[in-house]
């Protein structure tokens, strides 16, 4: 299966690169929120696997709905990406729309995933810690996950950073089976 996040990108910087020069990233932002809230809802989801209709005709009842209440130029980014049979990546739109507004404004959002739960000035050391790292304010989103036995993994951006006592064990084993 391919990365929709691949696929996702170019629309993505594309709308992100609109909304900054028109000064509207914030209603951009939203809409996309509404639009991957709409997407990823099992009714809509089931909608568009349909052979029954097309994602034009889907997306065109919608914007039917949204005119005059939505930016014009919003619902045909919509519909551009229903013409390229492309709403399930609409997702990964959002979100990578929402990293390049972070990264424009020097923000990162970190994902720590943590086998248990821990204390907020331990968090906030590693938090000082990436942002002095990667040269930028960081938001964290923490998760627990048993999984992965002990230690931490990290993942800003592109970037990530396996510390977990099953990632460590996960290595042995392949340097030991190689």
């Amino acid at each position: 299966m391919t990365n929709l996040n691949i696929i996702a990108k170019p629309y993505a910087r594309a709308a992100y690169e609109y909304a900054k020069e028109n000064g509207v990233v914030d209603q951009w932002l939203e809409a996309l929120s509404v639009f991957k809230a709409l997407v990823t809802d099992k009714n809509v989801l089931s909608l568009i696997s349909s052979p029954i209709y097309s994602q034009t005709q889907i997306v065109s009842a919608i914007v039917d709905q949204l005119t005059g209440k939505v930016d014009q130029k919003i619902l045909n980014f919509l519909m551009l990406i229903a013409e390229k049979n492309k709403l399930l990546i609409i997702p990964q739109v959002k979100n990578l729309f929402e990293e390049f507004k972070d990264l424009a404004s020097g923000n990162k959002k970190a994902v720590v995933i943590l086998a248990y739960e821990t204390d907020k000035a331990l968090l906030k050391e590693l938090k000082d810690k990436l942002a002095k790292r990667f040269n930028c304010t960081i938001d964290m989103d923490v998760k627990i996950d048993s999984r992965i036995l002990g230690g931490a993994v990290v993942r800003v951006g592109d970037a990530v950073i396996d510390n977990s006592v099953s990632g460590r064990l996960e290595k042995m084993k392949n340097i030991l089976l190689s």
